[in-house]
């Protein structure tokens, strides 16, 4: 076992295990990734795809730090798109990345209120208002009764599933060990410092110890996590298909959203439940969706029901992620990123490189208002 004794291990082996062990790979360092299940079986593979800062700027939880999520998100779908490109020339496997655009509509009154101060926002970002018949010129499909919406050129979306096979396979390729049905049931400090983490009954040791658990992060034992914890947020999606594709961009509004995908397949949500970890689709969920769904695009009502899913969201007491050292030295956290898990992957892997590699970022990355201490006091 001494021979074989990692640099790092990481527990989870979703989005963030998956591109944190790829990323660390390709710096020189051996890692370990330990997955409860499959890697990429919980909400990696069950999210939409969404890669677009500016829209997810207007969503409540982001108020208070709108100029934070925006870098950090824009700089990660950037890297994204760096990476997509070289999983494609060093790999042959396509992620589905697409530089698509989003919108964000209104329906007046409260709705267009909550637009313009969601345009106020995004001051410097690449975004255009538009009223209601110019968005309608731009997709078709919109309702008449948008009044205002938000134009975002420059985001993107891909195939979540895609991407996690992607990362495994190239993270394996690049020398990363996989061990699926591998439950850590404590992690191990001594003096200060992370010594590694037991699964069963056997030790696993290791110079760092990276927990990217996602929802269940806050059930790992041995994990001191702030008082604000992470908590579980159910989301339900309903994946129907149209033809032609109903919409080009991503579109939120009424609450929710619609992804199309080129080929016409549609997802539409989401839920936000604090149901613990009951990972059930309701009749309530469905028909939240729908309704929203419908109330965006109306031709949608036409559409059949194909396929619906739960997972949960890794959800924070203020809303951002926990990102760096989690306080005994050499334990990192990389979890918490509630609605954001696709989007800020490889940002969050090149935070965790550079706390353990010094890995360059960029000098204006917000890291510390990310950094799990932050609800130390």
């Amino acid at each position: 076992m001494s021979e074989a004794r990692p640099d790092v291990i990481l527990v989870g082996g979703g989005v963030m295990g998956c591109s944190t062990a790829l990323r660390l790979q390709r710096e020189g360092l051996k890692t370990v990734v330990l997955e409860r299940s499959v890697p990429g079986a919980e909400a990696s593979s069950a999210a939409a795809g969404m890669l677009a800062p500016g829209a997810e700027a207007g969503h409540p939880v982001a108020r208070d730090h709108v100029g934070t999520l925006l870098k950090l998100g824009a700089w990660s779908r950037e890297l994204h798109a760096a990476q997509a490109e070289w999983l494609r020339e060093e790999h042959q496997l396509d992620i589905g990345f697409r530089r698509c655009g989003a919108m964000v509509v209104a329906f007046g009154g409260d709705d267009e209120h909550a637009l313009d101060v969601h345009a106020k926002a995004l001051a410097g970002y690449p975004h255009e208002v538009l009223d209601g018949a110019a968005a309608r010129e731009r997709e078709p499909s919109l309702a008449a009764g948008v009044r205002a919406a938000i134009d975002l050129p420059e985001e993107a979306q891909l195939e979540p599933r895609l991407l996690l096979r992607a990362l495994a396979l190239a993270a394996e390729a690049a020398g990363a060990v996989f061990r699926s049905g591998a439950v850590v049931h404590e992690v191990l400090v001594e003096s200060g410092r992370v010594r590694g983490v037991r699964v069963g009954g056997e030790i696993l040791e290791a110079d760092h110890v990276v927990v990217a658990a996602g929802s269940w992060t806050s059930l790992v034992p041995g994990l001191e996590l702030a008082a604000a914890g992470i908590h579980p947020v159910r989301g339900q999606i309903v994946a129907t298909q149209t033809r032609p594709p109903v919409f080009r961009r991503l579109i939120f509004g009424a609450g929710g959203y619609v992804v199309t995908r080129p080929d016409g397949r549609v997802l539409c949500g989401s839920t936000e439940e604090r149901v613990g970890y009951r990972r059930e689709v309701t009749l309530g969920g469905i028909r939240s969706i729908v309704d929203l769904a419908t109330t965006l695009a109306p031709r949608l009502a036409e559409a059949p029901l194909q396929d619906q899913w739960s997972s949960f969201r890794p959800g924070t007491a203020d809303g951002l992620p926990l990102v760096g050292g989690a306080g005994p030295e050499n334990l990192w956290l990389a979890s918490g990123h509630f609605r954001n898990g696709i989007l800020l992957a490889p940002a969050t892997a090149e935070l965790i490189a550079h706390g353990i590699a010094g890995v360059a970022i960029p000098d204006d990355t917000p890291e510390h208002l990310v950094d799990p201490r932050r609800f130390a006091s």
